[in-house]
């Protein structure tokens, strides 16, 4: 049964839309003032609110505030009621989050329309809402489960030549086939810290208090030649592309989780590589003042679409995937952007198609 609680400071009116709604089937409460209604709200847990603007002690307004300020509640629908005379007030509180208005006086068939309107609103945004969890889940599944499975069978490979063939191989075919292993446990080492960390973050694991508490002060130019090591490591070819560094100067540094920076940095430098054709190069730049530090990935690789650049930092989007095979999980750069916002930064792509693409991370930079 759909659940209704109302807050109304008039005991005649309350009761009225009480009956009204208990009268169509709705499971309803009822509180005089915000205060009591809001301790309602956790007992309760109403589908929909109705509740008067001008109230003693806690408004109308300050209801919706504090509602929105819970994540349990933030979503939760409100619908105000309002006299002509508090019209003004319309704007504040669809500012606010407010749903939608009854002007009193209405009629019982203009509460239940606005009572059916709200509820269906609210039903079909969590249908879609579902289908996109469900949809995610599924990326999710088949995404990692292909991205485990293919090193897994590389690693059963590798172990079936050992295991039968290694008294007939010469050194030269030992070493591919350890090669072969170290690539398979590479790969999946290096999946299990992008789910690690992605997992991390949707629980709030990390936040940027945590970084601000524990973080490090950590050198721009040793953090870039690092992550420029580790971006090889996560791609899954052999490339012979030149990565060059520019390296600021050792006064340039930032407050940062350094192993979660140097990771998601390593991301962006990997994406440049994947990319990128024997012949290229990816650049890796910087510039700074007293406020900020700016990182530059530049490759001048394929490019990407405007679309696809709106789309680069969604969770398991890969770009062009339809028209060209690759490798991964589809989430480096949606755990950059998430990291570098923690750190007070920002990632920012431009890229135009056959001619490359730039990845921009500004960081707050450190006092000397």
């Amino acid at each position: 049964m759909t659940k209704i609680l109302v807050i109304e400071d008039e005991q005649p009116l309350l009761e009225e839309i009480l009956e009204t709604l208990s009268f169509e089937g709705f499971q309803t409460v009822g509180a005089l003032d915000g205060n009591a209604g809001l301790e309602m709200v956790y007992d309760f847990k109403p589908d929909l609110i109705i509740s008067d603007i001008a109230m003693p002690e806690m408004d109308g307004f300050g209801v919706l505030e504090r509602l929105r300020q819970n994540a349990a509640t933030a979503v939760l629908p409100l619908i105000f009621l309002t006299a002509k005379a508090e019209r003004i007030f319309m704007r504040q509180g669809m500012e606010l989050g407010a749903d939608d208005y009854l002007t009193k006086p209405f009629t019982n068939a203009e509460l239940l329309a606005a009572v059916r309107t709200r509820l269906n609103r609210q039903h079909t945004m969590a249908e879609v809402g579902q289908s996109q969890v469900d949809s995610l889940k599924h990326q999710l599944a088949s995404t990692i489960a292909h991205e485990l499975r293919t090193p897994l069978h590389l690693l059963s490979f590798v172990n079936v030549m050992l295991s039968d063939y290694l008294d007939s191989m010469s050194p030269e075919d030992v070493q591919e086939v350890l090669n072969s292993l170290a690539y398979g446990s590479q790969r999946m080492g290096h999946v299990v810290e992008q789910m690690t960390m992605y997992t991390a973050l949707e629980a709030n694991m990390v936040t940027a208090q945590g970084i601000s508490e524990h973080g490090v002060p950590v050198a721009v130019g040793p953090l870039l030649e690092d992550a420029a090591t580790q971006a090889r490591q996560f791609v899954y070819r052999d490339v012979n592309i030149p990565v060059q560094v520019d390296t600021p100067p050792k006064g340039i540094r930032v407050h940062a989780d350094k192993s979660a920076l140097k990771h998601v940095l390593a991301e962006i430098i990997s994406n440049a590589l994947k990319f990128s054709s024997d012949g290229d190069m990816v650049q890796i730049g910087y510039d700074y003042d007293d406020t900020w530090v700016w990182i530059s990935v530049t490759d001048s690789g394929i490019g990407i679409s405007t679309d696809e650049c709106a789309r680069a930092t969604e969770a398991f989007y890969q770009i062009g995937r339809e028209i060209r095979e690759q490798q991964g999980t589809g989430l480096g750069l949606t755990l950059a952007q998430r990291m570098i916002e923690l750190h007070g930064g920002a990632l920012h792509i431009d890229s135009v198609q056959g001619q490359g693409t730039r990845v921009e991370v500004t960081l707050p930079r450190l006092p000397e």
